[in-house]
């Protein structure tokens, strides 16, 4: 179990195999990336730069976000393999992937955290 920065919760990673990948889909947002990130990627998916970039990134506000697709209203990663429920590219996903559930956001008030994630607890 995980416990990080002072966080008032712990994580346990294993809840993943189970959860269906809440955290890779749901009401939409942004996975921000940075061009480092973007080109670790693109060697996972074995694809020129350039061309990863135009199928799988949008850019946001001067920024760049991983695409999502919306299917009957539920928001997906575009990475997000829905019938394994898995992420595709997990060995290389952005930080703001590999660092969740420790956001700051959630620091405060883990409330939504613990509705959506399984492997968040107190104890």
């Amino acid at each position: 179990m995980d416990n990080k920065n002072n966080f008032p919760y712990h994580f346990k990673s294993s809840a993943c195999k189970t959860c269906g990948g809440k955290c890779c889909r749901g009401f939409g947002g942004y996975v921000w990336v940075s061009l480092e990130e973007l080109e670790a990627m693109a060697i996972t998916r074995r694809m020129e730069l350039s061309l990863f970039a135009r199928q799988y990134l949008r850019q946001v506000q001067g920024r760049l976000s991983l695409q999502e697709f919306v299917i009957n209203g539920e928001h997906f990663c575009c990475f997000f393999d829905r019938i394994d429920r898995h992420c595709t590219i997990y060995q290389s996903r952005p930080e703001q992937c590999r660092t969740f559930p420790f956001w700051d956001k959630f620091k405060e008030d883990p409330r939504e955290l613990f509705a959506e994630c399984p492997g968040v607890s107190l104890e």
